[in-house]
C-alpha cells in the first residue's frame, strides 16, 4: 500500500514549484497537512537553506526546494544528515525525469559518447531579464547529473543577451556553454557529444508542463531514439522525495548542488 505523505508549501514555495497542482495530481502519495506536515515546499530564493534547515527542526521528514539559488547547503546538508531528512532539489532540467540516475538507457548513451567525444557543447535559454548566472547554475547542474566532469571552467564573454563559457573535460576535451536570454524560443537546455563517428543529444524541455525530453543518439551502427516519456520535472521532484522517504534512502540533491557551486566558483578564480 502507498504511504501517503502530508504537503505543506507557503504561498511563494507554491507559486516556484507548482506545488499544489502537483500534489493534486498525485493524490495517493501526497495529501494536505491537517496538522505538522511530513514534507515541506520551500521556494528556492535568497535564504532558502536557512529555511529547508528550520523546517527539518520543527520536524519535517522531507523537504523539496524549487529552483535554489547559488547558497552554501553545508549547514542544510548537516541537520538533514542528523535528522535523517530527504532534501531534494527541483531543478528544471536536471530534474528531469530522463535524467534520473535510474534511466540506465540514457546514461548509457551519454557515458558511449563520452567516451569518444570531440566536443562538448550545451545550450541553455531562459527569458529575457533572468539572472544569468542563475541560468548557468541550472546548465551546469545538467552536466552534473549526467555524470560529466568539467574542468577549468572560465566566462568567455557576458552581455544583456546572455553568456558562452568554456571548460575542458577530464581528458582535455574541449566544452562549450552558450546562455541565451530571448522571447522567441522557450526555456530549453540541450546537450550534444560530438564523437569521431557521429553525435549524442538531450533536449530537455520547460519544465512548465509534461512536454517530453528527446534522446538521441548517431554512432557508426546506426541511430536511436529514446521512447517518449511525459511527465514534468515538479512531478518527478515529488516523486522522487516520495520514493526516498518509503525506502528509508537518502537523496544525493545538496552533494550534486556542491559541485554546481564549485563550477560557478571557478568563474571568480
Amino acid at each position: 500500500m502507498t504511504m501517503q505523505l502530508s504537503v505543506s508549501a507557503d504561498p511563494e514555495a507554491d507559486a516556484a514549484g507548482a506545488v499544489s497542482a502537483v500534489v493534486a495530481s498525485l493524490p495517493v502519495s501526497f495529501g494536505p497537512a491537517a496538522g505538522a506536515p511530513d514534507v515541506v515546499a520551500v521556494a528556492g530564493h535568497a535564504g532558502w537553506t536557512s529555511r529547508a534547515a528550520d523546517a527539518i527542526r520543527d520536524g519535517a521528514k522531507g523537504v523539496v526546494v524549487s529552483g535554489p539559488v547559488a547558497e552554501d547547503p553545508a549547514g542544510l546538508s548537516a541537520a538533514a544528515h542528523a535528522a535523517g531528512t530527504v532534501v531534494v532539489l527541483d531543478r528544471p532540467w536536471a530534474g528531469n525525469v530522463v535524467l534520473d540516475t535510474a534511466n540506465d538507457a540514457v546514461h548509457s548513451i551519454v557515458g558511449a559518447a563520452l567516451d569518444d567525444a570531440v566536443l562538448l557543447d550545451s545550450v541553455a535559454m531562459a527569458a529575457p531579464g533572468a539572472d544569468p548566472l542563475h541560468l548557468l547554475a541550472e546548465q551546469f547542474a545538467v552536466l552534473v547529473q549526467c555524470g560529466i566532469e568539467v574542468r577549468d571552467v572560465r566566462m568567455v564573454q557576458r552581455n544583456g543577451n546572455g553568456y558562452t563559457v568554456a571548460g575542458v573535460l577530464a581528458d582535455g576535451i574541449p566544452v562549450a556553454l552558450q546562455g541565451i536570454l530571448t522571447s522567441a524560443l522557450p526555456a530549453t537546455a540541450s546537450l550534444t557529444i560530438l564523437t569521431s563517428a557521429g553525435r549524442a543529444d538531450v533536449v530537455l524541455p520547460d519544465p512548465a508542463a509534461a512536454w517530453p525530453a528527446e534522446v538521441r543518439a548517431v554512432t557508426a551502427e546506426g541511430a536511436t531514439t529514446l521512447p517518449t516519456v511525459y511527465e514534468s520535472s515538479h512531478r518527478t521532484s515529488w516523486s522522487r522525495v516520495h520514493a526516498h522517504l518509503s525506502a528509508g534512502t537518502q537523496a544525493d540533491d545538496l552533494a550534486q548542488f556542491s559541485t554546481v557551486l564549485s563550477l560557478l566558483s571557478q568563474l571568480n578564480s
